[in-house]
């Protein structure tokens, strides 16, 4: 993904979201995060313009206790939110949506019954 400032990109998945950080040159750093490899690239002009931009996004599952641990410390970190951290204990659906420093949404939701989530067998 295109981003307009690689350090303080890196700084935010890092510091705010806990990723780890892979390979990197001067242009571009691999970063993981919830299992996944996410590639930034130095290229401010790339940025997608809003409201593009919100197509655009991460989306990750986890699974219960992790979500409710991870939504308690980026409430206690003072995130900014999209959609604030919300349970709907009956239904056993978790969601919360926040922004990266280029706007990028980050999707992140939690299932109490992992069946419901379709996820093929070999996933």
């Amino acid at each position: 993904m295109p981003v307009a400032d690689l350090s303080r990109t890196e700084a935010f998945y890092t510091r705010t979201l806990g990723a780890r950080v892979g390979r990197r040159t001067e242009t571009w750093i691999d970063l993981w995060l919830f299992g996944a490899q996410l590639t930034a690239y130095q290229r401010p002009d790339a940025v997608t313009p809003p409201p593009y931009r919100d197509a655009q996004h991460l989306g990750a599952t986890l699974d219960w206790a992790a979500w409710t641990e991870f939504a308690d410390r980026l409430e206690r970190a003072g995130v900014a939110f999209r959609l604030p951290p919300s349970a709907d204990m009956i239904g056993g659906r978790a969601k919360m949506t926040l922004a990266d420093p280029d706007g990028y949404l980050i999707e992140l939701k939690a299932y109490r019954d992992p069946s419901t989530l379709g996820r093929p067998a070999d996933a």
